[in-house]
């Protein structure tokens, strides 16, 4: 049985809860509502005590196997001092999301060294074939992923920008996976929860963000040390991240998010990878926190994602 919770926002509709509902009992799951999932208070799903308590009594229930937020939002990382880690510890569940979730999932991880997965919400993961397989292999199979597969193309004449291997910079790297939203990597640092990157392969993407914007957040990581410190980089493909896509704030001379990567990674003498689809891409896969994976980017072009470990047992 999945937990379906709001730990951020509220779903922005009731009825979009059916969608979900029917795609769950395809995969031949049951389902548990929290209380304040369709509460409203602002853009948050009703008090932080309230969603706390929700993601409480979903980990607590021994019914509850995953823990499915509605969608990300806003307003995770309110809960972090409220949570009770050795509460979560104690009764390892899966708990996947992406965007403001991930102002969950790493400070969870690396509390409790429990994976968890960075992929759709009960809210998406039946956006696409694509999502749909990504989610039910990684968190439905006691074995590894391996090798990650890119999404069909829709239209060979019309192809999505950016391609979903660019190669920034070549190299290899085996290391376990850590990583998430932009936004929220950089609302964790100076927390107690703030990423850890040594020796991992980190990959972030962001949504609606000005490049000028991903700019001043890559360079507090590369200043607090977290990209030195990673074996490897692999960057989503940020939907809506071209200059005045975000409608604010726009920069005249702004660089795009290619040439600004460029800029940065180019010498950086370990694998970069700019443009695979994960986070608020429609078509996404899913990818486990705190599992040994392999990357290796070749200035040729070619790129090899391998996830060398099962994320979930029987």
């Amino acid at each position: 049985m999945v937990g379906i919770v709001a730990p951020g926002s509220p779903p922005f509709e009731e009825g979009d809860l059916d969608f979900s509902f029917q795609w769950l009992k395809k995969l031949g799951l049951r389902w548990k509502l929290g209380k304040h999932v369709t509460d409203r208070l602002g853009d948050l799903a009703g008090t932080d005590e309230d969603r706390v308590k929700d993601l409480h009594d979903m980990w607590a229930d021994p019914d509850i196997s995953a823990i499915l937020p509605a969608r990300g939002g806003n307003g995770c990382v309110r809960l972090l001092d409220k949570l009770d880690f050795k509460l979560i510890a104690k009764h390892p569940k899966i708990l996947i999301g992406y965007s403001d979730i991930t102002g969950l999932l790493i400070p969870i991880h690396q509390e409790t060294g429990l994976v968890t997965f960075h992929g759709a919400t009960a809210g998406s993961f039946f956006e696409s074939p694509y999502t749909y397989r990504y989610f039910e292999l990684a968190l439905m199979q006691p074995k590894p992923l391996g090798l990650i597969s890119d999404p069909t193309p829709k239209d060979a004449w019309d192809p999505e920008y950016p391609p979903t291997r660019m190669v920034i910079s070549g190299g290899k790297a085996r290391g376990q996976l850590i990583g998430g939203c932009l936004s929220l990597i950089r609302q964790l640092m100076g927390t107690p929860w703030e990423i850890d990157t040594r020796g991992k392969i980190l990959f972030f993407e962001d949504f609606e963000e000005e490049p000028h914007n991903i700019d001043r957040m890559i360079t507090q990581l590369q200043l607090a040390g977290k990209l030195d410190d990673a074996a490897g980089i692999i960057i989503g493909e940020c939907a809506s991240c071209r200059p005045g896509d975000s409608k604010r704030n726009r920069i005249a001379l702004n660089f795009s998010v290619e040439r600004m990567l460029r800029e940065k990674f180019a010498d950086f003498g370990k694998p970069v990878v700019y443009g695979m689809r994960l986070g608020h891409s429609r078509e996404k896969f899913t990818l486990p926190l705190g599992v040994v994976a392999y990357l290796r980017a070749d200035k040729s072009g070619a790129v090899t994602l391998r996830i060398e470990e099962p994320a979930t047992h029987v």
